[in-house]
């Protein structure tokens, strides 16, 4: 499902940081606007201040050096005049010294370059008189002026100090330099908002769409869950909550796949089971009704007389006795095979001499194979031990054979072999009958109950349509496997026996 740019997390993740980074911009550009300048002003006192105490130190320490009277004399000492005016190329500004009088020491009338006296106009008086834009008293001896020089008609800095000796010492820085600074400040601070903002925004879609990346893939695969599709699975491997949260669709959709599966698998057997059920029940009405139908119309015949003697009625009554028969055999053989199919059904296995078990169980057919003309050809490996249920084991034994000697075809021959594989530890029984070849998309069917290959052979031809259903439940209940595959000339029925150990 698709999702609105607008209204997607990676825009909504866009905004957001783009609206903070604005916001700081702003508040930052604003702060620079309001407060810059005062911040300079307030670093100037303190440079002033600093300066202020410097051109002491070097007044006190010439004035013990030298011994002259701090008057104008005093201040036009070369060395000192050269320390003041470092202290003024230090400063940006202008030093100036005089008295409360008005009388000016530094700097004399004839020195040249640098700021100078000349026009502008020193205000020496504490505290001043005039127009100021600001007065802040130090202390009791100094002050900070911001106030505009009637000479030059520029805005200044001032700082004043009234010694105990009497001298005052003017320090004053022009007003521009830092209105200047502030100005620049403020404009580099917009452009470097701008180019800020910019690269913000570029560098927040970049990573806002890899931060979202991979919540539009899990997007996608809850979507493909929603429909069943467990086919994708998420490939974040990061170590973090979104990669904790991939590891855990991941393992939502195997869970649910296998679920689904085993869900899916369990419907289709419930149909094949349904499908089983309903052919079962109709290959059994289908194979009841014959001998019920029989029966009846026998005893109806007997009930109206209509045997007038003694021969035709012990014919029908053999007639009904051995439907009867019949109708017994199939009765136990579902009954058993009913058995063999129920879950936790138990076999008794032990080791025995299969071999022995069954040569004597093809003795028993000797004379239906004479009866039906029918050619056994035998391969036999003698002390053969197995570990099986001998009981269902001879079952299989009858089946196998039976089943041989009903479809054996005109060339009316069987062989029953029975080989001892050592490498796999098995012992292999086969039983081979004459026959056209079986179509092998028809071998799954061969084991289902009631299933004949060929419809058209009598009820005297064929058994009840139970015995390789009944091997098949034999060998799934031993663990055993089993098979069918043609041959030259004919089909080969085949299973396999755990090997015993000989006594």
């Amino acid at each position: 499902m698709g999702v609105n740019f607008r209204r997607s997390i990676r825009m909504k993740l866009f905004t957001y940081m783009l609206s903070t980074i604005l916001i700081f911009a702003a508040l930052l550009l604003g702060f620079n606007t309001f407060f810059a300048e005062k911040y300079y002003i307030h670093h100037k006192k303190n440079t002033l201040m600093t300066i202020s105490k410097e051109l002491e130190a070097y007044i006190e320490d010439y004035g013990q050096e030298s011994g002259i009277k701090k008057g104008r004399e005093f201040f036009k000492e070369t060395s000192l005049v050269n320390k003041i005016n470092s202290l003024e190329k230090k400063l940006g500004g202008t030093i100036v010294i005089g008295n409360g009088r008005g009388e000016v020491y530094y700097p004399a009338e004839n020195m040249h370059g640098g700021m100078i006296a000349g026009p502008v106009h020193y205000d020496m008086r504490i505290p001043p008189h005039g127009k100021f834009e600001e007065w802040k008293r130090q202390d009791e001896n100094s002050f900070f002026m911001i106030t505009k020089d009637p000479g030059y008609d520029i805005n200044t800095l001032r700082y004043q100090i009234q010694r105990e000796d009497g001298l005052i010492l003017l320090i004053w820085v022009p007003m521009a330099e830092i209105s200047e600074n502030a100005s620049l400040s403020n404009r580099f601070t917009f452009f470097i908002g701008l180019f800020t903002v910019f690269l913000t925004a570029l560098l927040t879609l970049l990573i806002s769409g890899k931060f979202t990346k991979p919540i539009k893939e899990m997007n996608d695969i809850t979507g493909r869950m929603s429909r069943l599709d467990f086919s994708k699975t998420l490939q974040i491997h990061t170590k973090d909550e979104l990669g904790e949260l991939s590891q855990s669709i991941n393992e939502l959709s195997s869970a649910l796949g296998e679920a689904i599966g085993k869900l899916s698998q369990d419907i289709d057997r419930e149909r094949h089971m349904e499908k089983l059920r309903r052919e079962f029940v109709a290959n059994v009405s289908h194979e009841l009704k014959t001998p019920v139908f029989l029966i009846q119309g026998y005893a109806e015949g007997l009930r109206a007389n209509i045997a007038d003697n003694a021969e035709r009625r012990d014919f029908y009554c053999d007639v009904i006795m051995e439907e009867t028969d019949k109708m017994d055999a199939l009765i136990k053989e579902l009954l058993d095979l009913s058995r063999l199919e129920q879950e936790g059904f138990a076999v008794e296995k032990e080791s025995f001499d299969f071999s022995e078990d069954l040569k004597e169980q093809l003795d028993k057919y000797q004379k239906v194979l004479k009866e039906k003309g029918l050619c056994l050809k035998t391969d036999i490996q003698d002390g053969v031990v197995i570990e099986a249920d001998r009981q269902r084991s001879g079952q299989v034994i009858t089946n196998f054979v039976m089943n041989a000697i009903n479809y054996a075809d005109e060339k009316k021959q069987l062989k029953v072999s029975l080989m001892q594989d050592t490498c796999k530890e098995k012992a292999v029984l086969s039983v081979y009958n004459s026959s056209p070849p079986i179509p092998e998309e028809e071998f799954p069917r061969l084991w289902q109950s009631f299933y004949k290959l060929n419809q058209a052979r009598t009820r005297e031809d064929t058994g009840t349509g139970l015995g390789l259903s009944i091997v098949r439940a034999i060998q799934e209940s031993q663990g055993f496997s089993y098979g069918v595959y043609n041959r030259e000339g004919g089909v080969v029925f085949w299973c396999d026996f755990e090997l015993g150990t000989k006594n």
